[in-house]
């Protein structure tokens, strides 16, 4: 699966002025300035600060504006260039930017992706047409760092095919996230899983058949709030 990340729009750097940063803001038509200083990423800053009469009268740099309001930089809202789709997709369900800067392995801006293509490659990777072999997992609580759950599986070396949701009934407490592998012998990830205290259970096969798994993945965007 290619990665999508969008490279013509580039950093605003620390020395930047008002003008510059104005000018920025028109050519890349985003909410958010991305701020770099020397190529690394700094944060993110509302595009609201530009009708901030301060910056131009009192701050001849963006990087004086931002060392006299430092609360006004947004230092964690990014994307890890290998991250994995699940990642990208919490990123962007925590934040209300329609894009988010990318970054390499030492923080250097690469590039930006976008909710739209994140959203598309998401959709991309819930394709249940696959055949493999199906688990369940509860989830603990109401925000599941489900990449955490895929980081642990495919550090076993087993592939992720599909990964969906299924919201609790009467007679439970729990979401339970069904994961989708590309590999029969799956019990190593099983025991990953319930080491760091997952409840795992494996569906007859007769059962994996009759799974609903559009339904499910449609509740899994749901739960990310894409």
């Amino acid at each position: 699966m290619t990665v999508l990340v969008e490279q013509h729009i580039s950093g605003l750097e620390l020395n930047a002025n008002f003008a510059e940063a104005k000018a920025w803001v028109e050519h890349a038509q985003m909410d958010s300035l991305i701020i770099t200083s020397e190529g690394r990423l700094i944060g993110l800053l509302d595009a609201q600060f530009l009708f901030d009469t301060r910056f131009d009268q009192e701050f001849n740099r963006l990087e004086d504006y931002i060392n006299a309001y430092p609360e006004e930089i947004e230092q964690g809202a990014y994307i890890r260039l290998h991250d994995h789709i699940f990642s990208a997709a919490e990123a962007f369900s925590h934040e209300l930017n329609d894009h988010l800067p990318v970054v390499d392995h030492d923080h250097n801006y690469v590039g930006i992706r976008t909710r739209n293509d994140v959203l598309e490659e998401l959709c991309e990777f819930l394709n249940m047409s696959q055949k493999g072999t199906v688990i369940d997992v509860l989830l603990p609580s109401d925000e599941p760092l489900i990449s955490e759950i895929i980081r642990l599986v495919e550090t076993e070396g087993i592939h992720v095919q599909t990964i969906t949701v299924q919201q609790p009934n009467l007679e439970e407490e729990h979401r339970k996230l069904t994961i989708k592998f590309d590999s029969e012998e799956v019990s190593n990830a099983i025991s990953t899983l319930e080491r760091f205290g997952y409840t795992v259970y494996t569906p007859h096969r007769d059962l994996q058949r009759d799974i609903d798994f559009h339904e499910r993945a449609n509740e899994l965007i749901r739960l990310l709030d894409l």
